[in-house]
């Protein structure tokens, strides 16, 4: 396996983001371009980078703007289209890198609902998507009251920070996981009111738009998830129909790639992107 760190300027306020990439020694069959989830950062994917590339398939993937060593406010956006011009720009990148390799979007959590969006507006470039956890509704819906004043604050003061109060021990069954994102230095739990308004609105608008899904989708989910709506992924996949296949994983919660069982996540991922893949 080979990684390299690379890293480019985006967007009207010129950012600088951080992205990394892993290679197979041999030519690649296929390239995962992979966005990760809220606060969190590219670094923590690494197992499963190691396992495709021991697969022949490369991943390539990025700090999303306010995480891990990209510049940025954390936890802030002023707009969706910030997410997904860095998507469109990783996905430039991933073809510039590995020329005519069929490319699948692979993102979790936040990172699903950027990806399925993305996949709805930009599906030419890319061969698949693929969401795990994705962030269309929360698995607890917000009262109405806080979705109002989230409205109100995105209107006075969008880059308002509070924190995601996130329950790190709904991340895993796997302690060490848990234990290693408390201490991970690029690891925050800051979201704004912009941030999470944008979120939420996207969440909705991919429910709505599920059925113009134009390429091949595979939507997996723990059904043990406190983080993000299990549901959701399913009511996602049941709209999109033929262009999607879902799996649920019994037990598992939010981050099913970091679970004990994770191989497994891993090679059912692995055999359906293949089964997108010429004979």
């Amino acid at each position: 396996m080979q990684h390299a760190d690379f890293s480019w300027r985006t967007g009207a306020d010129q950012l600088k983001l951080f992205g990394q990439v892993w290679s197979p020694i041999q030519e690649p069959i296929a390239v995962i371009a992979l966005v990760h989830g809220m606060g969190e950062h590219s670094s923590r994917y690494r197992r499963l980078a190691e396992f495709f590339t021991s697969n022949n398939i490369a991943v390539i993937t990025f700090d999303q703007r306010g995480h891990g060593r990209s510049d940025g406010k954390k936890g802030h956006i002023t707009h969706f289209n910030q997410l997904l011009e860095g998507i469109e720009e990783l996905v430039e990148r991933a073809n510039l890198r590995f020329k005519q390799k069929p490319i699948f979007l692979y993102g979790h959590s936040m990172g699903g609902n950027v990806a399925l969006n993305y996949a709805l507006k930009k599906p030419s470039a890319l061969k698949g998507v693929i969401a795990t956890g994705p962030w269309l509704r929360l698995a607890f819906e917000p009262p109405a009251i806080q979705l109002k004043l989230a409205n109100i604050m995105r209107n006075l003061y969008p880059g308002f920070s509070q924190s995601s109060k996130l329950n790190v021990n709904h991340l895993s069954r796997d302690k060490a996981v848990v234990e290693a994102y408390q201490k991970d230095k690029y690891v925050h739990d800051r979201i704004t009111a912009s941030f999470f308004t944008n979120l939420y609105s996207s969440g909705m608008y991919a429910l709505q738009h599920a059925n113009e899904l134009k390429i091949p989708a595979l939507i997996m989910h723990g059904e043990e998830d406190k983080i993000t709506s299990e549901p959701a992924s399913a009511e996602f996949a049941k709209r999109a129909n033929l262009m999607s296949e879902y799996k649920s994983w019994p037990g598992m919660y939010h981050e099913i790639h970091n679970e004990p069982e994770k191989e497994e996540v891993f090679s059912y991922i692995l055999n359906w992107i293949k089964g997108q893949l010429p004979a």
